[in-house]
């Protein structure tokens, strides 16, 4: 998040303070140049120097590129002239100013916070003071830390004042001639985005994490060139049990390239967590892909977004072979067979069901059913508990004849029962030889077997 943050304020904090570095033969006209020299009064309701020896101090804070020889001269100008007609541009020199040096001294956030909180006493909408608190607010306290309480309602009022106040902020007749359309706007999104980014940071530090998920999706909606957000919200969706949108977020990590992108390792990274954890929660990798394909042009999940997880697919496979059990007494001893097989394996194959004529007479209807899969004279496959699985050979000693082949036709049920002749754990199948087809005569004679 901070990592990202910082080339956010790059843009928009940079567009925001560019005003002051106007030099200062074009910031002033020629009658505030003559009173502080001494000639003419300017006109009633203009700015003026209290003397010439400010107009010389301003005129040497613009020239001087070195910021914290710059700080050294704004002190000396609010210690010498605490009261000047040119506040707004003096607090907008400090801002700038603190700002640059913040960026290689966190030591100097503090006095950036404490400047800006200052304009605000006597601007209280000014955009760049709200914008300068609501970006360095959070970074004043470590990670793992919780911040002061006064210092979070601090950040609350100030980000809500720079999404309420961004229209105006940004209109049209406030973009600067050296700046094109679209790197205004976009600076505009950026700089709500990160103010829905600190409401975040406030609302965790509540330990709101509804809020703050709401909050990291509008800045994701805001600005969608932020993979880094992505990681957090989708890191607070998992550890909320909302497995869908985390994965989602992941996979948008792992995917997205464009500006604002995760580097190559720490893309590659979300990505194999993503992989990881799609198969563990859902039990495969079906429908991945496309989530993935989703990820990579969007920022949020879907409002539809469904990944049904693998507990709820058991849970809704086991449901479907209840009902079914209850209602086909066939596919109750083929279930009891299966898995009574795949428990003891061998040892109750050659006991209990090798030569047996299944599934008996305790059947009403003495016969399984199932859907053929596949068929050639000499063998029929089936889907008995899956229609697209076969899990039922029937082999024929003889060739089935053509008024056989005639009724077996892939893709339509079957009623079959017979001797029991082998079997394959897994994947599972029951073979039946020479069997019985109602209603279909073939030409080898059904086997005869012990009963169960």
């Amino acid at each position: 998040m901070r990592a990202g943050k910082s080339i956010v304020a790059v843009s928009a904090f940079a567009l925001l303070t560019s005003a002051v570095s106007i030099p200062v033969a074009q910031a002033q006209d020629t009658n505030q140049q003559q009173s502080a020299a001494g000639g003419q009064q300017p006109a009633a309701g203009q700015k003026n120097w209290k003397d010439r020896a400010e107009y010389d101090l301003y005129a040497k804070i613009t020239q001087t590129p070195d910021p914290a020889a710059r700080l050294q001269l704004l002190n000396q100008w609010q210690d010498k002239y605490p009261q000047t007609d040119y506040n707004q541009e003096r607090y907008q020199f400090y801002l700038a100013t603190l700002n640059q040096l913040a960026a290689k001294d966190p030591s100097q956030r503090q006095a950036l916070i404490q400047k800006a909180s200052d304009w605000l006493k006597t601007d209280p909408n000014n955009f760049q003071a709200l914008y300068a608190i609501t970006y360095n607010g959070p970074l004043q306290t470590p990670a793992g830390q919780t911040p002061p309480p006064d210092l979070v309602t601090q950040v609350e009022t100030a980000a809500n004042g720079v999404i309420s106040g961004a229209d105006t902020a940004f209109s049209a007749d406030k973009k600067p001639p050296s700046v094109d359309q679209p790197t205004f706007d976009k600076a505009k999104t950026q700089a709500v985005a990160v103010a829905h980014n600190s409401l975040a940071w406030a609302a965790l530090s509540k330990k709101d994490n509804a809020k703050a998920e709401s909050e990291y999706t509008a800045s994701l909606q805001a600005n969608p060139e932020q993979a880094n957000i992505s990681v957090l919200l989708g890191k607070m969706y998992i550890t909320d049990k909302k497995e869908p949108e985390g994965l989602f977020e992941y996979a948008r990590a792992g995917q997205y390239d464009g500006p604002g992108a995760l580097p190559p390792a720490g893309r590659q990274q979300a990505l194999d967590y993503f992989n990881k954890a799609y198969k563990s929660y859902h039990g495969s990798d079906e429908g991945k892909q496309q989530l993935l394909d989703q990820a990579k042009t969007s920022a949020v999940p879907p409002t539809d977004l469904k990944i049904t997880s693998a507990q709820a697919l058991a849970n809704q496979e086991a449901e479907t072979i209840n009902t079914r059990i209850a209602s086909d007494p066939g596919f109750k001893v083929w279930y009891a067979v299966k898995q009574s097989l795949q428990d003891k394996g061998d040892a109750f194959f050659n006991s209990s069901v090798k030569e047996f004529d299944l599934p008996g007479e305790s059947v009403p209807s003495k016969s399984f059913t199932g859907t053929v899969i596949s068929v050639d004279p000499n063998k029929v496959t089936l889907g008995v508990e899956d229609p697209a699985k076969p899990d039922a050979t029937l082999e024929f000693s003889q060739p089935l004849p053509a008024s056989a082949m005639d009724k077996v036709k892939v893709g339509e049920k079957l009623d079959f029962s017979g001797i029991v002749d082998g079997y394959t754990k897994d994947p599972y199948m029951l073979t039946f030889k020479d069997p019985t087809i109602p209603g279909v005569q073939t030409t080898a004679p059904a086997r005869k077997g012990r009963r169960r």
